[in-house]
């Protein structure tokens, strides 16, 4: 489930970052799509893992996986090797190994660059200033952020290192590095999604325009822009916020002389309702139970057994419609036999005690495993369905609930079981 999970959030992922390049990465919103970007990133993390029904009251699978509650048993015939089935598994191993060590070693990275970034907050002075302190690492980095830790050098005119830490300032005031931090550790978790570079290039340049945009009202554009070209430096340690970054300096520049958006293109959010809520189809809602439903379903692992019919009492709804007899007409599977037996493969059968006869099928139960379906299969009228609900389970026995609602010639009605576990 976990391989389930991983692939579902990075096709969210791609999702996500497809509609902002689209729809959204040319407005000068800048704000707005940092809230998108942000919100789309743990969006995408929590989507995949939420179980919704379809409907209100629609049957859903339980969060227990039948495969690991198949009972052990020690064969009695001759044991059968099958080399395709260990080859299988040793390949889904070998793929979990190498996809550990790469993300151990992406993570790692990850940690080195944090650490590069505290080396140099010991190594070099700093002063206060408000809520950020101003680190003077000389000319080993050029003007950056890291949290509240801003680096500068004290070679730049009075006027450039105002206008470097009014820009780094909004880095800090805004934390832009949870932002970053958050995109680097999915994409060291993620590193196989080719599409995790538009998400790092789109968080990152995002930053830079909304601190570009305050800092140029304070210098003005064109003397902004200057100093942007001056200052430019393919240097890089990836966990900081550069000031002058070269591989960003054109796309800023341009964003800077761009006319801005005009108000109508806010609808252009809008596109995030559907897109949502496809995901949401997608990667959380549980589909119906049915016969057309994999053995691999979930199944709750304490119904799985040998179940007797201790008792069964028949109450009949006095809507003044003809009471209805159990077991049902020829044909309707409708009342259980004496026998249950629940399996873990997802298949059932009863039987009768006092006569041959027989149904059999496949199973599902609810999340709670208070409620079981059986999907009866017969020839002649096709798969008919048992809802049964449970109301206890104590010393190996359960009450069992089975209702009918009315139709135009019979009433509702209702058959109580009393079942033990043998």
């Amino acid at each position: 489930m976990a391989g389930t999970y991983l692939l579902e959030v990075n096709l969210c992922l791609a999702l996500v970052i497809l509609l902002y390049r689209v729809a959204f990465q040319k407005l000068t919103f800048f704000a707005a799509n940092r809230l998108y970007l942000l919100l789309g990133m743990i969006f995408c993390i929590v989507a995949p893992a939420l179980k919704l029904p379809l409907l209100p009251g629609e049957w859903r699978a339980s969060s227990v996986v039948v495969a690991d509650f198949i009972p052990t048993y020690v064969p009695t015939g001759r044991i059968t090797f099958d080399p395709t089935q260990l080859q299988g598994f040793h390949f889904s191993q070998i793929l979990w190994i190498i996809y550990g060590c790469i993300t151990i070693w992406h993570l790692y990275k990850l940690f080195a660059d944090v650490f590069a970034v505290v080396r140099l907050i010991r190594k070099y002075p700093s002063r206060k200033l408000g809520n950020a302190r101003l680190v003077f690492a000389g000319d080993e980095i050029p003007a950056s952020s890291f949290f509240n830790y801003i680096f500068i050098h004290q070679n730049l005119s009075n006027e450039s290192l105002r206008t470097c830490v009014a820009h780094e300032l909004v880095h800090c005031r805004q934390a832009h590095t949870c932002d970053w931090l958050l995109v680097r550790f999915l994409s060291a978790c993620c590193w196989f999604n080719p599409l995790m570079r538009f998400w790092r290039e789109a968080i990152t340049v995002n930053h830079e325009f909304i601190a570009d945009e305050q800092a140029a009202r304070q210098a003005g554009r064109f003397r902004y822009t200057h100093l942007l070209l001056n200052l430019s430096s393919s240097t890089q340690i990836s966990t900081l916020h550069y000031f002058s970054y070269y591989g960003q300096i054109k796309s800023r520049i341009i964003m800077l002389h761009q006319t801005p958006s005009r108000a109508v293109n806010r609808l252009r959010f809008l596109a995030v309702v559907p897109l949502t809520a496809l995901m949401l189809f997608l990667f959380s809602c549980e589909r119906p139970g049915g016969e057309t439903n994999s053995i691999s379903e979930y199944l709750n692992k304490d119904l799985i057994g040998v179940w007797e019919n201790m008792n069964r009492i028949t109450i009949n709804d006095n809507d003044g419609k003809t009471p209805r007899d159990f077991p049902e007409r020829s044909g309707n599977v409708k009342v259980c036999l004496s026998k249950l037996e629940l399996r873990a493969d997802g298949h059932f059968e009863m039987r009768d005690a006092g006569n041959a006869n027989q149904l059999a099928g496949t199973w599902q139960s609810n999340s709670a495993g208070n409620a079981i379906q059986l999907f009866c299969n017969n020839e002649k009228t096709g798969t008919s369905v048992i809802s049964l609900e449970l109301e206890g389970d104590e010393n190996g026995s359960i009450a069992v609930w089975q209702h009918y609602p009315a139709d135009e010639k019979l009433s509702a009605g209702h058959v109580f079981y009393e079942y033990k576990k043998l």
